[in-house]
């Protein structure tokens, strides 16, 4: 059996003036969106979508933009690692799944212990701590997912780079605005250091490093927005 996916579909509900109005948002296996089955307090609308409220058509748009960020950003592959004293593990993604080192590894220790990602490639990584990691009768699990954008350049996610002069924030700016400033942003430095988020508005946010640089000294952090 051959099975592919020819198109997904997403339901939306916007209110005005006291009524309810449902819509889909297609996404075909291109890619490409339309909208389709407007749906208002008497049934199915057929006739132009001009006849509809301007609170809902503002709302048609941000469902495509919402759209939009769902399938440009996503995760490719998922395992986790078992420490049992090392101070770092390797793990293995199948072939095929990937085609560049444009990725980040997102991590869910049990303890909130601070793991980064090195020797990155397309078939695998290396999650490394500071320190040995879990013992052999108490051994740390720790999740991952590999999460990568499909379109360049995409506001859902990317990486920043720090430098002494940036006096420890940087800010990320949306190509379009969100609808609501109601999304999660997942951080993953390149070091042993804390980043987080801080001023979080529709049309972007700030990070900020744990620490002060030293004049020579830059890294980065990877972002990705989830809505």
């Amino acid at each position: 059996m051959s099975l592919t996916r020819q198109q997904s579909a997403y339901t939306f509900a916007s209110a005005s003036g006291g009524q309810t109005y449902l819509f889909d948002i297609i996404v075909d296996s291109q890619g490409a969106q339309s909208v389709r089955n407007i749906r208002g307090p008497r049934g199915l609308i057929t006739d132009s979508v001009t006849s509809l409220p301007s609170s809902v058509l503002d709302d048609i748009d941000a469902a495509r933009s919402t759209v939009s960020v769902w399938n440009t950003e996503g995760s490719v592959d998922s395992g986790s690692l078992v420490f049992t004293g090392q101070t770092y593990r390797d793990a293995v993604i199948a072939p095929g799944v990937l085609n560049n080192t444009n990725y980040r590894v997102v991590y869910t220790p049990p303890d909130g212990v601070v793991i980064r990602t090195e020797n990155q490639t397309t078939t695998g990584f290396r999650a490394v701590v500071g320190t040995a990691y879990g013992t052999v009768p108490l051994p740390k699990t720790v999740p991952y997912s590999v999460l990568t954008t499909t379109a360049a350049g995409s506001s859902s996610g990317g990486t920043l780079t720090f430098v002494f002069a940036d006096s420890g924030i940087k800010q990320v700016t949306f190509a379009t605005a969100f609808a609501t400033a109601d999304y999660r942003v997942v951080l993953t430095p390149n070091g042993f250091f804390d980043a987080r988020v801080i001023n979080q508005l529709t049309t972007g946010f700030q990070i900020q490093l744990g620490y002060t640089l030293l004049a020579a000294e830059t890294v980065t952090v990877g972002y990705d927005v989830f809505v």
